[in-house]
């Protein structure tokens, strides 16, 4: 089986704030562990919401039960190419636990506004079929 990557979105409103949360199911493929690059934002579209005018203000990993290679990347690019999470994604994804990581550039922490696509790609996973959740916390 091909690797995938498939969003819930969940959205709420907290007085005059709103928030979303995406969370990413990320499948490995069968005979190599490689995860397909996939754009976000085709995922949300696909359930009915646009995150364009939101700030990604953290980024959650967790391992699923068959767990991909310790110290697997992670990067999220803009529209324009540009990583979004300043290079803090690199090992990311551990084997055994949860990580959480703010994005920014590399010399600030801070959330980032999101005004086009972005896209995930996830690379150094060697283990076939390999799970791991990716969970985006928005704010307006």
């Amino acid at each position: 089986m091909a690797g995938e990557i498939t969003a819930v979105i969940d959205r709420w409103k907290a007085g005059e704030r709103h928030s979303a949360k995406i969370t990413l199911t990320c499948t490995g493929d069968a005979s190599d562990g490689s995860f397909p690059a996939t754009n976000i934002n085709t995922l949300v579209k696909a359930l009915g919401y646009d995150i364009r005018g939101m700030k990604i203000a953290e980024v959650k990993a967790a391992p699923g039960a068959t767990a991909p290679t310790d110290a697997t990347d992670v990067v999220i690019t803009d529209e324009n190419g540009i990583d979004i999470l300043g290079a803090r994604g690199t090992n990311l994804i551990d084997s055994e636990s949860k990580t959480y990581i703010v994005p920014g550039p590399a010399s600030q922490h801070q959330p980032v506004l999101i005004t086009g696509d972005l896209t995930i790609a996830i690379t150094d996973n060697s283990v076939h079929s390999a799970v791991t959740t990716i969970v985006l916390n928005l704010i307006d």
